[in-house]
């Protein structure tokens, strides 16, 4: 799978580790990596330090990038202002995955969420994309908040890819700052999961689901409105995290 990647790394390190799968996965070709979210020529520094690929802001982004890459797919792990973008230029590959939604309540960082971040940070580009993205997977909070390391597999990944461990102090020390319990304050994995999905890894279940956005990007099930896309409704934790350590691993090979 040739797969282009919008990321706002930078902040969460989950989109780290998720950059690091995709450039070590055999069954991925990682053709473009482009940020979104503010601060993009920031985040598109910290992709370099993780990727051999080409890193374009999202500010300097444009559909000729994506269109020479000649993808198979595209996976979104930040908010949709670019995918929009390039759904409206006609860019977009056959195949999108995104990492966002919440089709039931969950608890996450210290609140219950009805309206996951990448979602409600632009609910208009998110409208769009659930509406006419081609071959659209989405992957929602309510089964990507299980992927939550243990202690062994985050010292796994950090001894596999050191460049992670500062990246997870970080966030420990912000979740902390910002008042959220301990046991809430912990990684969790979101967008690796998102890119197994994509790539067809056994690990998830995927079901058609009938889907719309509200006005504030809050993902809804509805059958006789909805758009019918793919969506992961479980996934193998265990199974699904032994294979994000391995391929952190074999990021750290590769790259020697």
């Amino acid at each position: 799978m040739r797969l282009w990647i919008d990321t706002d790394v930078g902040t969460n390190p989950d989109d780290a580790v998720a950059l690091l799968c995709a450039a070590a996965h055999p069954d991925v070709e990682l053709v473009g990596v482009s940020t979104v979210d503010r601060d993009t020529v920031r985040r598109a520094e910290v992709a370099r330090t993780l990727v051999d690929a080409p890193v374009v802001p999202g500010a300097r982004l444009s559909a000729r990038d994506v269109i020479a890459s000649r993808g198979d797919a595209l996976l979104a792990i930040g908010p949709l202002e670019n995918v929009a973008r390039l759904l409206a230029a006609g860019a977009l590959p056959p195949r999108v995955g995104v990492m966002g939604g919440v089709l039931r309540p969950v608890r996450h960082r210290g609140a219950v969420r009805e309206v996951e971040h990448n979602f409600g940070a632009e609910p208009a580009a998110t409208e769009a994309v659930i509406e006419h993205a081609p071959g659209l997977l989405v992957c929602p909070l309510d089964v990507t908040v299980r992927m939550r390391p243990s202690a062994d597999d985050t010292a796994a990944m950090v001894d596999a890819a050191p460049v992670l461990g500062p990246m997870f102090d970080e966030w420990h020390a912000r979740q902390r700052a910002a008042g959220v319990p301990d046991d809430e304050a912990a990684i969790r994995l979101h967008d690796p999961l998102a890119l197994l999905a994509l790539v067809g890894e056994p690990v998830v279940a995927i079901e058609p689901r009938a889907l719309t956005v509200d006005a504030r990007g809050r993902l809804d099930e509805d059958r006789g409105r909805g758009r019918v896309v793919d969506v992961v409704s479980d996934v193998d934790v265990v199974r699904a995290m032994d294979r994000i350590v391995a391929l952190v691993a074999q990021s750290s090979r590769s790259a020697q």
